[in-house]
């Protein structure tokens, strides 16, 4: 039969290892002085120190919470809060440097004299905890992504900078490769010292982490600089601005091309955790999207500028119609060829058939509906009326564009301002008209002259009758020439050539 010693030790013991069973670090602490006289040895595991560097040590805790959140802590576990049970979560730093979250739920325990002890359990939520702040962070870099005018470098920046919040041991770097070399993207608390030395680095093997990942296209763990072969010609430079880990990913493009890289630095020798790795993975992943988005808008940005500038440039303008959405869009080329603000207008083909000259719009509109009836490509002239009342002539294309099971998905079309064509037309019209009439008339009034003199000249007065004779004949070869280049003309503007003649 057992002694109750015995019973009392076995009951003990049984509670010992319930206590030392629970995933969470357990703790007692007498509340006045907040000297710990019990933690479970789950403290090591999840802060990396013993029990015993917690027992009997006046403010350990306190001592080891993450800096930002001291002063809460503090209100809570030292000063109370009037509460008999309450939760808090909070950063403590591992003895590693990395930080640890923390949910503690706490209940005071109140002894017959009067007296006051605090019991608890940290349960470590820090995976939930930053994948929460992370997809947060993410959120915000793909929003600033959306915007039209966005940086890629204030974009990395805000990236980058995001990361060491969460990480604040951690000083994270961005390099582009080009070229066999790597230049500094974003690096937002590396000392300016090191990323000047680093900028412009040729990348290879044994190239420090960065220039070695992003040659070997594959993650680069660099746990000790000093003693690492991958460092030999660069830990000189990073010992001496304090940093003594690098890890490096890289960031490659949809084709498998290494466009940049990810680095991560520490200042104490250091190895990643499983959490670390996914980070490392994931903010690669989507700054590799980002750069790859960034740079095809750039692409297209410039594309569209050159389009419109070609479309300012010859005055022709573009539509699009989707016959799904029923949305009708114009190019800003085309409003300013009719006249209008693009910031203001609303384009709607009952709008665009109001602004047909009156005499081509029953034309046009039927040209288009016979068009579409038939699904196939027409052109077309018309006339439109600016709203200051100013006509225009425009040459316009039209084609129907269909799906792969030939229904009618949209209607695109093209606009040409032929006006200025149009006006030189009529010019040499008049030109043309001028050298029938205007010219040429005087020319024959005076081959008539010279005949009627060249009559009356006796012909045996050779000298005189050869000197007129020479001066009817210059006339009619000046009028031979005047005839074709009014022939030409007409050809040219008409397709037929003048019937007068002299």
């Amino acid at each position: 039969m057992k002694t109750q010693n015995e019973t009392l030790t076995e009951s003990g013991n049984r509670y010992k290892i319930l206590l030392e069973s629970i995933n969470g670090i357990v703790w007692e602490a007498d509340r006045k002085s907040m000297v710990f006289d019990f933690v479970s040895q789950n403290s090591l595991s999840i802060l990396g120190y013993t029990p015993e560097e917690w027992i009997g040590t006046k403010n350990f805790c306190l001592d080891h919470v993450f800096a930002d959140d001291r002063e809460t802590v503090s209100e809570y576990y030292y000063n109370g809060v009037g509460s008999e049970k309450y939760e808090l979560e909070f950063r403590m730093v591992h003895k590693d440097g990395s930080l640890v979250w923390l949910h503690n739920t706490t209940s005071v325990l109140k002894g017959a004299d009067g007296s006051e002890r605090l019991s608890g359990i940290m349960l470590d939520i820090t995976k939930s905890k930053l994948m929460s702040d992370v997809e947060r962070l993410e959120k915000q870099v793909l929003e600033m992504n959306a915007e039209p005018n966005a940086e890629l470098d204030r974009i990395l920046h805000f990236f980058t900078s995001g990361i060491e919040r969460l990480f604040p041991a951690m000083k994270c770097s961005v390099l582009r490769i080009t070229n066999g070399k790597a230049f500094n993207w974003a690096s937002p608390s590396l000392p300016e010292g090191y990323v000047n030395a680093i900028n412009n680095l040729s990348i290879g093997i044994n190239r420090g982490s960065c220039g070695t990942a992003a040659f070997l296209n594959k993650l680069v763990i660099v746990s000790d600089i000093e003693h690492d072969e991958r460092w030999v010609d660069f830990k000189d430079l990073a010992l001496g601005y304090g940093l003594r880990a690098c890890w490096s990913q890289p960031i490659v493009n949809s084709k498998g091309a290494v466009v940049a890289t990810f680095a991560m630095y520490y200042a104490t020798e250091k190895t990643p955790n499983e959490m670390e790795l996914s980070i490392i993975d994931r903010s690669a992943s989507l700054m590799g999207v980002i750069i790859e988005n960034r740079r095809y808008a750039t692409t297209i940005n410039e594309m569209n500028m050159m389009v419109s500038q070609g479309q300012e440039l010859a005055n022709f303008g573009t539509w699009q119609w989707d016959m799904v959405s029923e949305r009708l869009l114009w190019s800003d080329e085309l409003c300013r060829i009719y006249g209008l603000d693009s910031n203001n207008f609303s384009p709607s083909y009952e709008s665009y058939l109001a602004r047909i000259h009156p005499d081509d719009r029953e034309r046009v509109r039927a040209t288009i509906e016979q068009a579409v009836a038939e699904k196939k490509e027409i052109a077309f002239e018309e006339r439109i009326v600016r709203p200051n009342g100013e006509v225009r002539n425009i040459q316009s294309w039209l084609r129907v564009v269909e799906d792969d099971k030939g229904n009618m998905m949209k209607l695109v079309g093209a606009c040409l301002d032929v006006t200025r064509a149009k006006e030189s037309d009529k010019k040499m019209r008049e030109i043309a008209w001028q050298q029938s009439h205007v010219v040429r008339a005087p020319l024959a009034r005076i081959l008539g002259l010279v005949q009627l003199l060249q009559d009356g000249v006796k012909r045996n007065e050779v000298e005189d009758f050869d000197l007129y004779n020479s001066i009817v004949q210059s006339a009619n070869e000046l009028d031979a020439i005047i005839r074709r280049i009014s022939e030409t003309t007409y050809d040219d503007q008409t397709g037929g050539a003048p019937s007068d003649t002299l």
